[in-house]
This record gives structure tokens, C-alpha cells and sequence, in this order.
């Protein structure tokens, strides 16, 4: 089901922050991106820390629209910089340290990378009269899979479609198909001198697939 978004003087566009430029230190934010994509067979023996796969492919998914409602706050003319702040951190908290978002645009085949707070960052603060953002088929397209760093490892994929006003015209649109890495962390909390053993999925890398602009 497709969730909309407009807002006035804030773009929630991923592939809009193409036009800011990144410097010559890009290649040092991006020297890591890849380190872990080669995998070995899906797992087939139990998860650790207890979890099943569709216990690991419910919460990953959650993660995901928990990302997305943190954009919908900061694309948002109501929100007053308090609101503001907390959904960068919150979106931030989502993901592994030093994880990357891949960003593109219909004016060019160049893809470039930003660290996941820097992004977060600079998307608040892109202007345009009203913007329209809508979220589809997001779906667990992958099994888990058990990296060559031991690391645990799933795939969501989503479908964005971004269109930005101003002055009443519609001045940039375009459709992009995403995919999300996403991780186990398997971890002890300590409860009442107990050592217990809980789990999470954190978001990582944000990838794009493919951008279009949208057909009429």
C-alpha cells in the first residue's frame, strides 16, 4: 500500500542529494561498502541468540517503516526543530556504525554515498515549496544468509517515487527501487546481576537498484 508525504520548504528526496557535492574525501566514506557483501549458503542451522527467520524478517521490516516514518517527520513543515533532531537521531540509531546510503539521480548514471548521519543532515535541509513522497512494495526479498565476517545478513527492498515543487512546477521527480542490507546483533544485557541474551537487526548499506522518472 503506498504512504504519501507533502511538505512545504523541506525535501525528503533520497536522490536529490546527487546536487550536493561530497569533496575529495568521498572515496575514504566509501572504502568499506563492500567489504561484506560476499556470502556463504543460507543458513540452515538455528539463528543465534534464539531467533527464528521470521522473527528476524517481522523485525527487519519494522526497521525499515521505522526509517521511513523518521523521513516523513523531517520532511514535515510542522516540525519544529525539536522533532527535528530526535528523528535524525532516531534514524540514525537504526543502523550499524558506519553504514552507508547510496543516493541517485535521473540527470546522470553517477552514484554516490553518504555516511547514514550526514545524509540525514542534509536531507532536512533541502528546500522546496511542497514535495510528495510515496513508499511501495516493500518486501524480505532474500534469506538470511551468514557473511564471510560470521555476521548474520538479510535483504528488504523497496520502491520510492519523489516529486519536488517549486513555485507551484513540478521541478524534479523520479522512481527508484532500493535495497537495505540488514543484520543480527545477538548481545547480553545484564538483569539483576544476570547475563541475559537479547537481539536486535539493525539496518546497514542502502543501495539503489534502478532510477526513473515516473511514467505519467
Amino acid at each position: 500500500m503506498l504512504r504519501y508525504f507533502m511538505r512545504s520548504g523541506r525535501s525528503l528526496g533520497l536522490v536529490i542529494l546527487l546536487f550536493i557535492s561530497m569533496g575529495a574525501h568521498a572515496r575514504d566514506l566509501v572504502t568499506d561498502f563492500a567489504k561484506n557483501k560476499d556470502t556463504v549458503k543460507p543458513v540452515s542451522e538455528a539463528l543465534p541468540g534464539k531467533v527464528s527467520n521470521e522473527e528476524f524478517k517481522k523485525k527487519a521490516l519494522a526497521k525499515i517503516k521505522e526509517f521511513q516514518n523518521c523521513l516523513f517527520i523531517l520532511c514535515d513543515i510542522r516540525s519544529g526543530n525539536v522533532a527535528l533532531d530526535n528523528a535524525v537521531d532516531q534514524a540514525a540509531s537504526l543502523f550499524v556504525d558506519g553504514a552507508i546510503i547510496e543516493v541517485t539521480s535521473v540527470h546522470s548514471d553517477v552514484k554516490k554515498h553518504l555516511r547514514v548521519r550526514d545524509f540525514l543532515e542534509k536531507f532536512r535541509n533541502l528546500h522546496y515549496d511542497r514535495v510528495v513522497i510515496t513508499f511501495s512494495h516493500v518486501d524480505y526479498v532474500s534469506n538470511i544468509r551468514k557473511g564471510a565476517d560470521g555476521k548474520y545478513y538479510g535483504l528488504v527492498s523497496f520502491e520510492q517515487t519523489f516529486r519536488a515543487y517549486s513555485d507551484g512546477r513540478l521541478v524534479y521527480e523520479d522512481e527508484t527501487k532500493k535495497t537495505t542490507e540488514v543484520q543480527l546483533i545477538v548481545y547480553d544485557r545484564n538483569l539483576r546481576g544476570n547475563a541475559i541474551q537479547q537481539w536486535d537487526v539493525m539496518l546497514s548499506d542502502v543501495e539503489v537498484l534502478g532510477t526513473k522518472t515516473p511514467k505519467p
